[in-house]
């Protein structure tokens, strides 16, 4: 069913390269999030999500975080089940 999710994440905290089986639909609730996308962590390739924003990562996509600039907070929603698989590095 319908789930959401709060995370924080302290200042230059990273998730590494990662997948779910459900879409995932965020908001940044304050800071800003970095997102990459692909199995392996590029800091060169990340995206700016400033707090207020939303982004849609699709089922499957491997997609990484970084709280690069200071401390972030964001919120998840999605229809599950749902699940986290760390890619390994």
């Amino acid at each position: 069913g319908l789930y959401m999710l709060r995370a924080k994440l302290a200042a230059n905290g990273q998730i590494p390269p990662h997948t779910h089986p459900d879409q995932r639909n965020t908001t940044v609730l304050s800071g800003t999030i970095y997102v990459g996308f692909g199995e392996t962590f590029d800091a060169g390739k990340v995206i700016a999500i400033p707090a207020g924003a939303v982004y849609v990562v699709p089922a499957g996509t491997p997609h990484y975080i970084w709280a690069k600039d200071g401390n972030a907070e964001y919120q998840e929603a999605g229809i599950g089940p749902t699940a986290t698989a760390i890619l390994k590095r």
